[in-house]
């Protein structure tokens, strides 16, 4: 905003009687080109967007949101998605899919063939219950959520480093660990300032379950961490020998993720969509109709000053790059990845560049395959949740539904980092190899049920017009985010989870739009409101791995 209008006060009123006075944009630019005009729905919450257009550029969950809010105030919206669907990375695959990636400047196609009914998220695989706008999202459009199960105490953990010849129980490392924990701070509880030692030892003896009788406060095992014969008639059950301190301290399993579902992101109560993550992004597409415009690529943004700034937007076919098309709107909410945002070309500050520019994207795959028996449950009592290995398949989520039936799809990869580089090297044959590899190592059972052909992979940096998982933002990078918090000529915004501390969640999509959607309905980009300061920008990795991983 300049300087000489900070103490101009406009109305709601006086903006839309001054933008009528003018004619809008097709009198400040009789030039032909084609104006975000869609009609707004016959019934909205405000009629504060009445007369005024939005151009979105990308149809992911955060887009659509964003274009449904200012819808219902009245503005008239259009979208605009390079890619050929809608969801950009809430992306699940069924059966006739394909997953288009770009390796060493190859195109690269997979069709996933997974039989009819069943699905692979290839995205975002769950909901935290504190993740409430994107809950709200869902009670409204009528989707049904069903319980997502991040951790069981029957999956798997192993370490080539201490449990080579076979993976342990999460039960063992956890209730083992804690045994020998609680059994060193009982003999050292007497030294313990300012507490009282004999009920610290109480606390001990049931947090750790060690022993109340002849070797009091000593870990000698213990029925949570499962026994080797189970209890039957005639036997008790036979306990399991405790894996030794030592074996847990080599397999450093702190650094394998074991403790995420721990963190604040994952902590249960989860959910998942049923039938697939993909009904939340069917459902907003729903109810957009005829807004969306596919396989545009945009080319170029260009605010443009005057009385009533405008931006421009040029885009084409994003397959055959024919088809050049321009759009003229009053404002444009842009949730295209920043580091392909930064290759567009532009007329933005150079402030507003730099900070596009200084954020990648980070790399991330996943595997999927179907199953066409449930081993896991047969033969593991494994019903749901994540199982971890020392192995660049980092880990394997079960399904948290359908138990009993007799297939289903496992996600037999989701890596970060130095991992998901190498994989996304990788032709997909060769990834799917290496995944199975890690996924025998679980369960060697796995070869036996699970067919080659009915896998499928994805290296997100790969796929075209994404380029990545999430936006790598680092905490010091502080003045970065707070410009982009800002728009750009007071016309063009930047959203999306990418602009949240939620980067990698659908709630940070969801909460970005309403950030995004409140701004340009009231006055303040008018009237000069401060600019936001926070004091840090958001830890992607933090949020989307967890700390200490």
């Amino acid at each position: 905003m300049d300087e000489r209008d900070q103490g101009q006060r406009w109305s709601r009123r006086q903006f839309l009687e001054a933008l009528a006075l003018t004619g809008g944009a097709a009198v400040l630019y009789p030039t032909g080109e084609a104006v975000a005009d869609v009609p707004p729905p016959a019934a909205g919450e405000d009629d504060v967007g009445q007369g005024r257009s939005v151009l979105v550029l990308g149809a992911g969950v955060g887009g659509m949101a964003t274009a449904i809010l200012l819808m219902r105030r009245g503005f008239s919206v259009t979208l605009l998605e390079a890619q050929g669907r809608t969801g950009g990375r809430s992306h699940t695959l069924r059966h006739g899919d394909r997953v288009i990636e770009v390796r060493n400047g190859v195109r690269e196609e997979q069709v996933c063939r997974m039989d009819e009914g069943l699905y692979f998220n290839a995205g975002p695989g769950r909901i935290p219950q504190h993740h409430t706008t994107i809950i709200r999202w869902c009670r409204e459009l009528g989707v049904a959520l069903e319980p997502y199960i991040m951790e069981t105490r029957a999956n798997l953990f192993q370490t080539p480093d201490a449990f080579r010849q076979a993976p342990v129980q999460n039960r063992q490392v956890a209730n083992d660990t804690r045994g020998w924990l609680a059994a060193m701070l009982y003999r050292l509880a007497p030294q313990v300032p300012g507490v009282d030692a004999a009920v610290l030892r109480e606390l001990l003896l049931t947090f750790g379950a060690l022993n109340a009788k002849e070797h009091l406060g000593e870990y000698l095992g213990s029925s949570r961490s499962g026994y080797t014969d189970p209890p039957g008639v005639e036997s008790p059950g036979t306990i399991r020998e405790p894996l030794s301190l030592e074996q847990l301290l080599r397999s450093r399993f702190w650094d394998h993720k074991f403790y995420q579902p721990e963190e604040w992101e994952w902590q249960p109560t989860l959910f998942e969509p049923r039938g697939g993550m993909d009904m939340i992004e069917r459902a907003l597409a729903r109810q957009l109709g005829g807004r969306i415009r596919l396989n545009r690529q945009v080319v170029r943004v260009e605010t443009m000053p005057g009385p009533i700034p405008l931006v421009r937007v040029t885009h084409r076919n994003a397959a055959t790059g024919a088809d050049q098309q321009q759009m003229t709107a009053h404002f444009c909410v842009s949730t295209i990845p920043l580091p392909i945002l930064a290759r567009t070309d532009n007329n933005f500050s150079a402030d507003f560049r730099r900070a596009i520019a200084a954020v990648p994207f980070a790399p991330t795959c996943k595997v999927g395959w179907q199953a066409d028996a449930r081993f896991w449950e047969e033969d593991d009592q494994i019903y749901g949740g994540i199982s971890y290995i020392d192995h660049p398949i980092t880990q394997m989520w079960y399904p948290s539904s359908d138990f009993f039936s007799r297939k289903g799809v496992l996600t037999g990869a989701y890596n970060y980092d130095a991992d998901a580089v190498a994989y996304g090297r990788m032709a997909p044959a060769q990834r799917l190899e290496n995944a199975a590899a890690g996924a025998t190592l679980l369960h060697p059972q796995f070869g036996r049920s699970v067919p080659r052909d009915r896998g499928i992979t994805i290296a997100w940096q790969n796929v075209p017009f994404q380029e990545g998982g999430w936006s790598d933002w680092k905490p010091e990078q502080v003045d970065e985010y707070n410009r982009l918090l800002c728009p750009e000529a007071n016309v063009f915004w930047v959203a999306g989870d990418q602009m949240s501390y939620l980067p990698g969640w659908q709630e940070g999509a969801a909460l970005s739009a309403r950030y995004v959607t409140e701004r340009i309905s009231g006055p303040a980009h008018l009237l000069g409101a401060p600019r936001p300061r926070v004091r840090r920008a958001p830890d992607a990795r933090a949020v989307v791995q967890g700390h200490r991983q």
